[in-house]
């Protein structure tokens, strides 16, 4: 007989359980920056899963992922000045761009198999490109979740979008969470797009998303710039993806450059602000010593927190990190097309978490008026005291944790029962 101990059996890795996240963003970065965040935090605080991020993004190449997270790029498209999407890439028309998007993503998903795939803002995806594909993960066993911010648009257009996109029905019968990342007491989303009582039955809000922690960022340049003008004030501008921000940043600039010894100030542009309308400004206001411009950042919370003072355009991310900061915050909202940030920052000027300058009001007087009154005010109310909940990143990792728990013993047990029969 054998002295030698009998080897212990080889331990086997448990699958990891798999989380897909869709945005999608065909030009700007908003939503697959909330869709990073995310992904962020459940790598952070949960274990064992593999995630796959997809977006229309090409800049989202240049942000890190979180370990186990596979960054999927589909083809970029963007509107003309009519409103109709068309390729980002000159050689493709938009019929083929849109093609290899919806191929993209079937081969992907299918491929990957989530147990949870989250969807972004747009339930149908972009023009209409998850229609098929999300009944036939659903057939596979995959739970299907729709993630919306606070407001979408006015409600008379969100009603009429949705209705004619097939957005209402997919929500009312496809998906099996519905999930705002808001504050009912704020938007009542379900009554405000007339959804029916079952559906409002349905919707979890889980909170405004508060960003946890910052990442790596270059402390030495923030001292260089505090040691450099140590009286003044600090302000950070921020266009979201640029397109549209010129006039907020050009306003911006001017007033930096007629008070140089109140504030000096870093401009980011957005990476979307067009190349000629960016050297427009640097030529322009590269005399101003107490200018700092940049296009694009992968730190922007870094930042931000480094400011005295926010201005900024009204998108969802933009303005929650700001009243996350607690610091004093300037939104001037985009109007149009879409009146989001508009009723966004309307509300949240009533709840004195903000101040706003309508963009049809906005120059440089106007702004530094604006700026000086900020920065005087000797009491600004926390979000939590006004009653907006910034809980939104743990109630989704409760809700992300108990149905990916719930995946895997249930795919278990048919993969059990599969193999029994196979066995027969």
């Amino acid at each position: 007989m054998s002295l030698v101990p009998e080897s212990p059996p080889p331990m086997t890795e448990r699958p990891l359980k798999r989380l897909a996240l869709y945005s999608h963003d065909g030009f700007g970065l908003g939503h697959f920056r909330r869709c990073l965040l995310l992904a962020q935090n459940v790598q952070e605080h949960l274990q064992d899963i593999q995630i796959m991020l997809i977006t229309g993004s090409p800049k989202a190449a240049f942000f890190s992922l979180p370990k186990n997270t596979e960054l999927v790029l589909i083809e970029p498209v963007t509107k003309d000045g009519n409103g109709k999407y068309i390729s980002r890439n000159p050689q493709l028309d938009h019929i083929t761009a849109f093609k290899r998007r919806r191929d993209k993503l079937r081969t992907k998903l299918l491929e990957f198999n989530p147990d949870l795939f989250v969807v972004d803002h747009v339930p149908t995806g972009l023009n209409g490109e998850l229609i098929p594909l999300l009944a036939d993960l659903k057939q596979r066993g995959t739970e299907l979740a729709i993630g919306l911010r606070d407001i979408i648009d006015e409600s008379q257009r969100v009603q009429s979008d949705w209705g004619n996109e097939g957005s209402k029905i997919l929500v009312e019968s496809l998906y099996d969470h519905i999930w705002v990342y808001g504050n009912q007491a704020i938007f009542d989303l379900g009554k405000l797009y007339n959804l029916s009582q079952v559906t409002q039955n349905r919707i979890e809000y889980l909170g405004y998303l508060r960003r946890i922690k910052s990442s790596a960022f270059n402390e030495e340049h923030l001292m260089r710039l505090k040691h450099r003008f140590s009286i003044a004030k600090k302000i950070v501008c921020v266009t979201g993806g640029g397109e549209d921000g010129l006039p907020v940043g050009e306003t911006f600039l001017q007033t930096l450059k007629e008070n140089p010894n109140k504030y000096y100030g870093t401009l980011i542009t957005g990476p979307h602000l067009s190349r000629q309308n960016a050297r427009d400004l640097v030529e322009k206001y590269q005399g101003s010593r107490n200018t700092e411009i940049m296009r694009f950042t992968t730190h922007l919370e870094d930042h931000l927190k480094s400011a005295d003072l926010i201005v900024s355009m009204g998108g969802y991310n933009a303005t929650l990190e700001a009243i996350a900061l607690k610091k004093p915050t300037i939104i001037i909202p985009r109007v149009s097309p879409r009146k989001e940030q508009l009723i966004r920052a309307t509300k949240f000027a009533e709840l004195n978490l903000i101040a706003m300058i309508h963009p049809d009001k906005l120059n440089s007087e106007v702004l530094n008026e604006v700026i000086k009154q900020s920065l005087e005010r000797s009491f600004s109310p926390t979000a939590e005291e006004v009653g907006i909940q910034m809980d939104g990143i743990g109630n989704f990792l409760s809700r992300v944790d108990e149905i990916l728990l719930r995946q895997r013993i249930s795919r278990k047990e048919e993969n059990d029962f599969t193999n029994k029969l196979l066995r027969a």
